[in-house]
């Protein structure tokens, strides 16, 4: 299995990017009410576990917190999304460097993040209630790059333990 994973690497990475694109374009594709009511009860949600007896406050001092925390769950939300394309899209460029040499590949996949959340505004401001913004493109591309840089953190660390224990296992055989 591990090594049919291996062979297939590519394709499984480049599979997951296109899996979180797809995601990120039917949030898009819903309406203003349909993505407002879906932030609502995600912000509910988040006030629940973070504000001690929140269920317990007036319908009114509820909706005052949750407007005023709404915005910043939003665009967690928008920069979230966009570190997991960056975080996937840096996977499978480094499946590629495999084979191919690919100069600054955190740039590229910051590159392409960025077009994509940039057409994905775009497309926004085809659908109901929703329009494009360039700040959220903005918040879109730190978390694509936020993603990436995981990614190349983590694959970085992974590269080092792996020449440690190689040369653990030459100290071993002296």
């Amino acid at each position: 299995m591990k090594h049919w994973i291996e062979k297939h690497s590519i394709l499984l990475s480049l599979l997951l990017v296109i899996a979180v694109m797809v995601t990120i374009f039917c949030f898009s594709a819903q309406t203003g009410t349909q993505s407002g009511a879906m932030s609502g009860r995600i912000t509910t949600w988040v006030l629940n576990l973070v504000v001690p007896g929140f269920g317990d406050f007036s319908p009114e001092k509820q909706e005052a917190i949750r407007s005023a925390v709404g915005f910043a769950v939003r665009k967690l939300a928008h920069f979230s999304e966009y570190a997991l394309l960056g975080f996937s899209l840096m996977l499978h460029i480094a499946q590629i460097g495999k084979k191919i040499a690919v100069r600054l590949p955190w740039l590229w996949s910051w590159g392409i993040g960025t077009l994509y959340a940039a057409s994905d505004e775009f497309h926004q401001g085809f659908v109901a209630g929703r329009g494009p913004s360039v700040r959220d493109v903005m918040i879109d591309s730190a978390g694509v790059i936020a993603g990436a840089l995981l990614i190349c953190a983590l694959l970085h660390k992974r590269g080092k333990t792996a020449i440690i224990r190689k040369n653990l296992q030459k100290d071993e055989k002296i």
